[in-house]
Parts: structure tokens; sequence; C-alpha cells
């Protein structure tokens, strides 16, 4: 491998200030969100009330049922996939050699070759990931 370069300050300043951004910004756009969501609401119920807007209980029933049909259905399909897939795990464990101390796999050659490139592109980018985290965290907890 080539020769290692340590994270410059540019870096991790970089991404330190773009998660600051967006940790404030996150924040400040989920709270006008939720207030946005809130006045409309009340806006809605006080027309209403006045008698403004005149809302059809039954369609609104309906359209809640029709949802709940097709949440239900997709849910099913949804439990499907995940029954199949679970069998196929269930296979593939059963493939495990166990031995007292170990467990080996068949193809633990391709795991390593697979943790090794997620260590390094980690590893290459850590610096950066790790100050945009942090900054992230600050970004929202400041805001």
């Amino acid at each position: 491998m080539g020769k290692e370069s340590k994270p410059t300050q540019q870096e991790i300043a970089t991404g330190a200030l773009a998660g600051i951004c967006s940790g404030y910004l996150f924040k400040k756009v989920s709270k006008y969100a939720a207030a946005t969501a809130v006045v409309g609401y009340l806006a809605v119920q006080g027309a209403s009330q006045a008698g403004y807007i005149k809302i059809n209980w039954k369609k609104v029933n309906d359209q809640i049922e029709d949802l709940k049909e097709a949440c239900t259905i997709s849910t099913a399909g949804y439990v499907k996939d995940l029954t199949e897939k679970l069998a196929d795990l269930t296979d593939e464990i059963s493939e495990i050699i166990t031995d007292e101390d170990t467990l080996l796999l068949e193809n633990e050659g391709r795991l390593k070759a697979t943790a090794r490139r997620a260590y390094e592109a980690f590893k290459q980018n850590a610096a950066t990931s790790g100050s945009f985290t942090v900054g992230f965290a600050l970004g929202i907890l400041f805001a």
C-alpha cells in the first residue's frame, strides 16, 4: 500500500463546519415543519368549526380503511419476503462449521477481503466523517 497520509486540519475543519451547518439547519427546519403542521391543523379545525369547511367524515373514514387494507397487504408481502430471506440466512448459517473454540466460514477469504476494504475506506475518511458527526451533534445541540 502507499504512504499513509495524516488528516489535515483543513479536512477536519471542513467536516466539522459542514456538520455544524447541517445539524443547525436540520433542527431549525424540523421545528418550522412541525410548527407549520400544527398551525395548518388548527386552521382547518377552526375553519371547520366556523362553518367555512365541511369535512366529509364518511369519505375520510373510507380512505383510512382503504389505507389500512393496503398497509395490511403490503405488510403481508413484506413479511413473506422477510420470511424467505430468513430461510436463506438460516441455510447460510447451517453452512457454518462449528468447532469448540471458533466458528469458521467457508468463504473466509472473501469475508476478510471485504472487511479489509471497508476498513481502508473508513480509515481514509475517518477524520472528515468523525468531525462531521461531532459537528452535526453540536449543530443540533446549539440550534
